[in-house]
C-alpha cells in the first residue's frame, strides 16, 4: 500500500496523473426506475480530499474575517479597526 501511494504522490507532482473513469452502478428507485451512481476510484478519492485539504488551509484565512460576526474575538478586532 505505502508503495502505491508512494507512486501516486510522484505522478502527481509530476504532473502524470490522470484519473480513472468512475464505476457506473445503477440504484433502483421506488417507482421501478433506475438511478445512476458515479464511483470513484481509491486513488481519485485519495487525490481529492488531499486537495480538499489544501485549499481549505489557503482560503481559511481568507474567510475567517466573514466568520468572526461576533463573540469576544470580533470585539476586540472591532475595537482596534475603528
Amino acid at each position: 500500500m505505502e508503495d502505491r501511494l508512494i507512486d501516486l504522490h510522484s505522478r502527481v507532482h509530476r504532473g502524470a496523473y490522470q484519473a480513472r473513469p468512475s464505476r457506473r452502478v445503477y440504484i433502483p428507485k421506488a417507482d421501478g426506475r433506475q438511478r445512476p451512481l458515479g464511483i470513484a476510484a481509491l486513488e481519485d478519492k485519495i487525490v481529492q480530499q488531499v486537495l480538499v485539504t489544501i485549499l481549505n488551509q489557503i482560503y481559511e484565512i481568507d474567510f475567517k474575517a466573514f466568520l468572526m460576526g461576533s463573540g469576544p474575538v470580533a470585539a476586540h478586532i472591532k475595537r482596534w479597526t475603528r
